[in-house]
């Protein structure tokens, strides 16, 4: 005999909506799966077992009428609820001819939502991941998605949160493929979060695996070891480690991108850099200047640049850049060449004053630079070995206080 079903299957083309009518549900411990393809919906309900299915009537390829037809083929009994912002009378018809199971008009409060997914489906007690019983198939079940510290608009970054999430569900453990630069610091809160464990995690290098368990709870604290500067493999070190830890404190042991393996009993989780992950880059950007600033500080041209450039640095590399670029400016909007300066300033730092330093006191810093290797010329000498036309200087000032020499570069 099967075991009862109790799957939700969430479709909308609009992953943001779906995505949220999911954490909606989870929240209220019901499981909940989405799906963003009509098509892909399709063949998902012809293969598994559904309780209920939650469909958008405005989609591309089918609209809802169209979808609901296909479902009642193969399952003329299902519970069908559909949703939409603007439904005619012709369309309520179509699907009421088709057995709809109920139509809910957008908008619509969450306890009504939840009232009516009720009447289909029961929900399960809610737990968080670190309760899973051991042997459960965390892949089959979503990540959390609520309240994140890492961006996950990207296929790559669900595929790697999904992976991590999996990791620890089934394995207590993880080795974490890190790209120069990668967000870390949201990965370990994040796991913190979902797992619900004790703070700060305790932080290791390979030359210090022993750990001061002094002053630690009987809950469960998260073990970031860091080797990616580690010059032999840990495997050994971690079996070690393991025995030395209570049960069920986690670890995640962190590797260079380029030298990453698995380890022990720990599968490989990869983050992958943010060049190939550009709506990330939009979404912690956004983040990043909703602290400090305003996500429409950015103007068109250096929104562009802010996507095209690779960002070899990844996450952190960004951060710094994007803060730089708000110490120096004024004017309340980020400008290209801003941003593009704020960039090739990564390896300085924002110093106390730099929250004057205009695109033309930049400028002036850069142009005082080219004449920094000059010293015993004469101004002549040095404005031709900086490639400046000496007949540009004013005559008996000092180099560090000729006025811009190029200002038309204020205008680019």
């Amino acid at each position: 005999m099967q075991t009862p079903c109790d799957e939700i299957l969430i479709v909308d083309d609009e992953a943001s909506y779906a995505e949220m009518l999911s954490s909606v549900l989870r929240e209220e411990g019901f499981n909940a799966q989405m799906l963003t393809k009509p098509g892909e919906a399709i063949e998902y309900i012809r293969r598994h077992r559904c309780a209920l299915v939650v469909a958008d009537y405005k989609m591309p390829d089918l609209n809802g009428a169209e979808f609901l037809q296909q479902v009642r083929e193969s399952h003329p009994n299902l519970p069908v609820i559909m949703i939409s912002g603007h439904m005619n009378t012709r369309d309520l018809l179509s699907v009421a001819n088709m057995s709809v199971t109920l139509v809910l008009e957008k908008p619509f409060a969450k306890d009504v939502l939840i009232e009516n997914v009720r009447r289909f489906v029961s929900p399960k007690a809610v737990t968080h991941a670190g309760a899973l019983p051991s042997g459960v198939n965390a892949s089959a079940n979503p990540y959390p998605s609520a309240n994140l510290h890492c961006a996950h608009a990207s296929e790559e970054a669900k595929a790697f949160l999904q992976s991590l999430w999996h990791a620890i569900c089934q394995h207590n453990g993880a080795i974490l493929s890190l790209p120069l630069g990668g967000e870390l610091d949201m990965v370990v809160a994040d796991l913190e979060n979902w797992f619900e464990l004790q703070r700060p995690a305790i932080r290791l290098s390979p030359s210090m695996m022993q750990v001061d368990l002094d002053g630690i709870a009987n809950e469960r604290v998260l073990v970031v070891v860091d080797a990616r500067y580690a010059s032999s493999d840990l495997g050994d070190q971690i079996k070690e480690l393991r025995q030395f830890l209570p049960e069920g404190f986690p670890i995640l042991v962190v590797q260079r991108s380029d030298n990453a393996k698995a380890a022990t009993d720990m599968p490989l989780v990869v983050l992958s850099p943010l060049a190939v992950r550009k709506i990330d880059v939009a979404s912690y950007s956004r983040a990043i200047l909703e602290r400090v600033g305003t996500p429409g500080m950015l103007s068109p041209e250096a929104a562009r640049l802010l996507l095209n450039y690779p960002w070899p640095g990844n996450y952190y590399e960004l951060m710094g850049a994007l803060r730089r670029a708000l110490l120096a400016c004024e004017s309340g909007v980020i400008d290209a060449p801003m941003l593009a300066a704020a960039i090739a300033d990564r390896h300085g730092a924002a110093t106390a004053g730099a929250a004057g330093m205009t695109l033309e006191k930049y400028l002036g810093k850069a142009q005082s630079g080219w004449f920094e290797n000059t010293s015993g010329m004469d101004d002549e000498e040095a404005a031709r070995a900086a490639n400046v036309n000496p007949a540009l200087l004013i005559q008996h000032l000092p180099l560090f206080q000729q006025p811009l020499l190029f200002p038309e570069l204020l205008g680019t």
